[in-house]
Formats: structure tokens, C-alpha cells, sequence
């Protein structure tokens, strides 16, 4: 009985050791690092970051950030922008939002730094990754909006004026998205004015939209079913025009002919009476 104890009370005392050494090993190592300067903790911090230790990273710079001295012009906003970095690259809505804090942080005090303008960028970011779905609000979207324009109006000969307007256009996209989504619950419902409405908005509000064709075929559909052909024929004329070869174009040649044969039916039944 004695000899088949032993295992356990072994492996009980190394446990218990583990736990015991554990803590000790921590401040050990935090001692270490406090030895160091901030610049090689910062260093140590942008390698974790290279290999996606994101939550590491940002402890290691958090921690150094009371040692550097306020007036620091050249490691101090390194730092703040990699915490901010690494909560953007950890992904997920409460770090997008912290993200967000810290490059507003940034700009804050350091309005006129050399990187000033990819921080403003990343604020435009930070906030187009909280936008909803495009069938929910979509005030974060103007937001979005808002903070991208910031960087050619602030910064017009920065390298990310391209980015933020291409950030732009995916922007208009979901809110001409939402428009469409609202146009077709109207078309769906035979509220034919109603969804007409919403599908000209986005050719008046939002010409470079990657689904026009779908507008405008959708509005084809919505004047046929009023009884308006000349303006259902203007629109599947655009259509034709701009994607010939599409499906859509098909659908709406196919669709035209079939309500004029309807057409040139009633006509012949009318005359036969």
C-alpha cells in the first residue's frame, strides 16, 4: 500500500512546488524587464506584436509608458501607437473601440507628429470596423465617413489620402446597400412608388454603387408594374449599355418582351369583341 502511494504524493509535491515557484518567477521576470530600458522593452514589445502576441504586447508597453518622460518626442508616441495598434490587430469590437480612444489619444497630442496622418487613417478604421450590417443603422458609417475625409482635408499630399478614399467608396457602397435592402422590402410588398423612391436615391446619391445594374433593373421592375414602359425601357436601356453580355440584361430583354406579347394579346382580344 505504502509503495503505491508514492506517484501521487510525488506528483502532489511538484504540483504544489509549480505553484510555489510560479509567482516567484513573475516577479522575476517583471524585475527583469524593469531593469531594461524602455526602448528595449518597446523593442521586445514590436517583436511579440510581429508574432501576434497582441496581449502581451500591449502589457509590456503599458507598463513603460509611466517611465517615459512627458516631454519624450521620439519613443513616447512609438508607444501610443503601438498600444493602439495592438488592440486594432486583436480584433473584435470592444478592442476596435479602444483602438479608436488610443488614436484619438494620439492626435491629441501629437497633432503635428510625422505620423500623424496614418493615425488619422487608423481613427477612420477603427471606427468602419464597429459599422453594422447594412440592413441595421448605419450612423457609424458617417462616422466612418467623416474620419476618412479628415485625412486629405489635414494631410493632402499624405500616401493614405488613396486609402482613406477607397475606405470611402466601401462606405457609400453600404449605405446605398441599406437604401437597396429598404427599396427591396418595399418592392416585395408590391409598394411600387415607395421602392422606386429608394432605388433612385442611389443613382442620384451614390453613382459609383458596385450593384447599380441590380438598381437599375429593379426599377425597370417597379415601372413595369406601374404601367410605365418608357421609363422602364430607359432604365433597361442603361443596363443594356453599361453590361450587355449580363444576366441582367437577358432577364430584362426577356421580361420587356414578354409584356409587350401580354400587350399586343389584350389588344387582339379588345378587337375581337
Amino acid at each position: 500500500m505504502r509503495t503505491s502511494r508514492r506517484p501521487g504524493i510525488l506528483l502532489a509535491v511538484l504540483a504544489l512546488a509549480v505553484l510555489l515557484l510560479a509567482p516567484a518567477c513573475a516577479r522575476k521576470r517583471k524585475e527583469q524587464q524593469q531593469a531594461l530600458a524602455p526602448a528595449q522593452i518597446y523593442e521586445m514589445a514590436r517583436h511579440k506584436m510581429e508574432k501576434k502576441h497582441y496581449y502581451t504586447a500591449r502589457n509590456l508597453l503599458q507598463q513603460i509608458l509611466p517611465r517615459i518622460p512627458p516631454e519624450d518626442r521620439d519613443l513616447l508616441p512609438k508607444v501610443q501607437l503601438a498600444i493602439a495598434e495592438s488592440y486594432y490587430k486583436n480584433k473584435g469590437l470592444l478592442n476596435y473601440g479602444e483602438a479608436l480612444n488610443g488614436y484619438r489619444n494620439f492626435l491629441t497630442y501629437f497633432p503635428n507628429h510625422e505620423r500623424a496622418d496614418e493615425a488619422q487613417f487608423m481613427v477612420g478604421m477603427s471606427q468602419f470596423k464597429q459599422v453594422l450590417a447594412p440592413d441595421r443603422d448605419q450612423a457609424l458609417t458617417l462616422k466612418a465617413i467623416d474620419e476618412f475625409r479628415k485625412v486629405e482635408s489635414t494631410y493632402p499630399d499624405s500616401p493614405f489620402v488613396a486609402k482613406a478614399r477607397r475606405q470611402i467608396d466601401a462606405c457609400l457602397d453600404l449605405l446605398a446597400d441599406h437604401e437597396r435592402q429598404i427599396g427591396a422590402f418595399y418592392q416585395k410588398r408590391r409598394a411600387w412608388q415607395a421602392a422606386i423612391d429608394r432605388y433612385q436615391t442611389i443613382l442620384d446619391k451614390y453613382p459609383r454603387y458596385r450593384r447599380t445594374s441590380q438598381v437599375l433593373f429593379d426599377l425597370g421592375v417597379c415601372h413595369l408594374a406601374i404601367g410605365n414602359r418608357l421609363a422602364a425601357e430607359a432604365f433597361f436601356g442603361q443596363l443594356w449599355h453599361d453590361e450587355p453580355e449580363s444576366s441582367l440584361s437577358s432577364k430584362s430583354k426577356d421580361l420587356l418582351s414578354r409584356v409587350d406579347r401580354a400587350q399586343e394579346k389584350r389588344q387582339r382580344e379588345q378587337g375581337s369583341r
